[in-house]
């Protein structure tokens, strides 16, 4: 299990890469920005876990999207590095696509702005297996939510729609 004070690093060839398109930059309030990322993790922790006001896998899912891009931020942070705003998801993507095929990072990706601009359906299981793999390089605690609240919800689906 990854450790919780010690991000995942990033290559540090990549990072030079990133500096160079303007998509990272050096950071300048390293331990306010850092404070801000893990507020707003546990934020979306916090709505996941609200059993009063249950998110459906939609919401479950573009919320740990969210949590995605807040560790690659907290990593690109112990880095001395922060996100700017060009293009963040191909961004999110470059730094990803160290754990999983670039292919299955676009879909995931592309689930999200689908989820984003419609009221689409979660229907998609290799996309939700891409974010769980990847959030599972961060936290196994985000990774199991995602089985939790996206892949099991769709494939009880799957099944009841089969048997039926």
């Amino acid at each position: 299990m990854p450790d919780l004070k010690r991000p995942m690093p990033i290559d540090t060839a990549l990072i030079k890469a990133l500096h160079y398109t303007d998509q990272i930059k050096p950071a300048s309030q390293v331990a306010f920005d850092l404070a801000q990322q893990e507020q707003s993790l546990y934020r979306l922790r916090q709505r996941l876990l609200d059993t009063s006001n249950p998110v459906s896998p939609e919401q479950a899912y573009l919320a740990l999207y969210d949590c995605l891009f807040r560790h690659v931020s907290i990593a690109l942070l112990a880095q001395g590095y922060q996100l700017t705003a060009r293009q963040p998801h191909q961004t999110l993507c470059r730094i990803v696509r160290q754990s999983a095929p670039d292919t299955q990072v676009q879909k995931m990706i592309g689930l999200r702005h689908a989820l984003k601009k419609t009221t689409g359906s979660l229907d998609c299981e290799r996309s939700i297996a891409t974010l769980t793999k990847l959030l599972n390089d961060y936290d196994i605690r985000d990774a199991q939510a995602c089985q939790t609240l996206c892949l099991l919800p769709i494939q009880s689906i799957v099944r009841s729609s089969v048997s039926s």
